[in-house]
């Protein structure tokens, strides 16, 4: 005999969604991953843009 799922076990499961900038489908809940790469040049272009205001 099958068991129903309960609640707790379907809160666990997400509904699948397409990620706007791919395209492809993925879990509702999921955040994009962060590149290192871009984080790094956050603070970069944070003071060259502060240098050139002046």
């Amino acid at each position: 005999m099958m068991k129903k799922a309960t609640s707790e076990e379907s809160k666990k499961s997400s509904s699948w969604v397409p990620d706007p900038v791919t395209g492809y489908y993925k879990p509702e809940g999921q955040i994009n991953p962060v590149d290192a790469a871009e984080l790094r040049e956050l603070p970069l272009k944070q003071k060259n843009l502060r240098n050139y205001a002046h």
